[in-house]
């Protein structure tokens, strides 16, 4: 049996393009939460750094989010915001 696996992806937007990786952002959610296997997907902006924006997600195992990075919404995403992000951070997570 295989455990859940929730995770922080943090993007460290550079600051002239905050509101265009937002606006992708934001057209991800709902293609992403009705994947086969998300539990939970939601994105949250930091209070003292607007632009650091983060999902939060749960899968319901570390496959089905390795078949999310391969959705045509999740590609097509990469490819615009190519440029416009200094650093992607992932953390796995496990539930204590």
């Amino acid at each position: 049996m295989s455990k859940q696996l929730p995770l922080i992806v943090k993007f460290e937007v550079k600051k002239d393009k905050l509101e265009f990786v937002k606006s992708e952002l934001m057209k991800i959610l709902e293609p992403t939460r009705n994947e086969e296997g998300c539990i939970l997907y939601e994105l949250h902006q930091d209070l003292n750094n607007p632009n650091i924006l983060m999902f939060y997600e749960v899968w319901k195992t570390k496959d089905y989010w390795k078949a999310h990075d391969n959705k045509q919404h999740i590609v097509d995403f990469k490819k615009a915001i190519e440029g416009s992000v200094d650093k992607v951070t992932v953390n796995k997570l496990t539930i204590l």
